[in-house]
């Protein structure tokens, strides 16, 4: 009743304090990430706790955006996988563009019960350039009204500039006017105008899109258009001639793995932003539905194999995939292609507008850029150097935790491309 403890009581009852005990005295903190509803990365390796990211969650992060650094090796397709799995398996549509070993992507994508297109010169899978897709913005009438609605044709004739300016890196000014009036002419040819009703036949259907070799014999008319034609005459009568027919890829799948590493050459970077551009219409459709588009080697688009008309398209997605309830997730080998165009404007630009990073393995060169870039210590550096495979650094919320990314045995079968790995499957398979 007095609050003092009785002098025999007390000399009795104390004691050393124990090492567990003293460290709690004092304000000493490591950083855990913990969301509730996230999905497992893998494990802190400071102290054992397990790392779980609800990326989605817009009060915790101010978007979903993510972007993966590392060198050859290191474990980027796994950690793709791992990512792309689990947002699959919490029902958020998931959209894969490999444009390297994308028969990496094949085993997953079919146990998951999705959809594998494989694109090359002569394959069958075709996404129409030319196509205006139909789409279905039911949703966002019910959030914003009917309002008028900008011209479908102005805006695809936008994206097909940016198109034909990697198929044609030295296209002239007086050539893009020349392309700009063949693609209203080739289109006004399937009755297609500025206004939006003109998609549409008597029956409300949409109209048969206009092909790539629809274009080429309008620009082979005029003698100053001929050059583009002779260009494009390899996209409709040449080696690559499947990207001349109408689209038979489907996007209603909720895991989509889109392989474009058998284009080689300028059609890599042509076949991946075609990739891209069909996925993104896709992703606009609906705001209130959650998805994710990753990009395996981001750097084919917006490095200096690329163009500023790509790079900013690819930016702009970063820029404003949060506003249609998306993520945009990117990988890269080569951190100096990725910084290579413009000074490193649009890796730069990409890195600033994610707000999650995750370093993998690093060589002591592209250690020292991204230092620079995402202001780490020499400490972070140097353990970025040593990093085993599957180890690496994510950088969120102003949180840096170290991460061991762990799978399941299953989830390891079906993502692994480790020889070792891979033979023992095959060992068990045959036995």
């Amino acid at each position: 009743p007095l609050a003092r403890c009785d002098r025999k009581i007390f000399s009795r009852a104390k004691r050393n304090i124990l090492t567990e005990g003293l460290a709690a005295c004092y304000p000493f903190s490591s950083y855990e990430m913990s969301d509730p509803d996230g999905i497992i990365l893998g494990s802190n390796e400071l102290n054992g706790s397990l790392c779980m990211a609800d990326f989605f969650n817009t009060s915790s992060y101010k978007n979903a955006n993510i972007a993966i650094m590392g060198t050859s090796g290191a474990g980027k397709t796994y950690t793709i996988q791992l990512l792309a799995k689990r947002f699959r398996e919490k029902k958020i549509q998931t959209f894969i563009i490999a444009p390297d070993k994308g028969h990496e992507y094949k085993r997953l994508c079919d146990n998951m019960n999705g959809t594998y297109v494989k694109f090359s010169p002569g394959g069958s899978a075709c996404i129409n350039v030319m196509e205006i897709r139909k789409k279905d913005d039911s949703a966002n009438h019910v959030i914003d009204g009917a309002g008028r609605e900008a011209s479908e044709l102005a805006l695809k004739i936008q994206s097909l500039h940016v198109f034909f300016s990697l198929l044609i890196p030295d296209m002239t000014h007086e050539e893009r006017q020349l392309l700009d009036e063949a693609l209203i002419q080739t289109y006004a040819g399937k009755g297609i105008t500025h206004q939006n009703e003109s998609l549409y036949d008597e029956t409300g259907s949409y109209k048969t899109m206009p092909v790539l070799g629809d274009l080429y014999d309008v620009l082979k008319k005029s003698t100053e258009s001929r050059r583009m034609a002779n260009i494009l005459n390899r996209l409709v009568h040449g080696s690559a001639s499947t990207f001349n027919q109408q689209t038979n890829v489907r996007l209603d799948n909720k895991y989509i793995v889109l392989d474009i590493s058998e284009l080689t050459g300028d059609l890599l970077t042509v076949g991946m932003f075609l990739a891209l551009d069909y996925v993104w219409d896709k992703a606009k459709e609906d705001r209130t539905q959650e998805k994710a588009i990753f990009i395996d080697e981001v750097w084919q688009l917006i490095g200096a194999s690329s163009n500023r008309l790509a790079a900013e398209f690819v930016l702009e997605i970063f820029k404003i995939i949060r506003g249609y309830g998306g993520a945009a997730i990117c990988a890269t080998q080569d951190i100096n292609d990725f910084l290579a165009l413009d000074d490193g404007k649009y890796g730069k630009g990409i890195i600033n507008n994610s707000k999650t990073k995750i370093v993998l393995n690093l060589e002591d060169e592209e250690a020292q850029r991204v230092q620079h870039i995402l202001n780490l210590s020499d400490t972070e550096i140097m353990n970025i150097t040593h990093f085993a495979r599957g180890n690496g650094l994510i950088l969120t919320n102003n949180n840096t935790v170290t991460v061991e990314f762990k799978a399941s045995g299953l989830e390891t079968e079906m993502i692994t491309t480790d020889r070792e790995q891979l033979r023992e499957m095959i060992r068990r398979k045959q036995e």
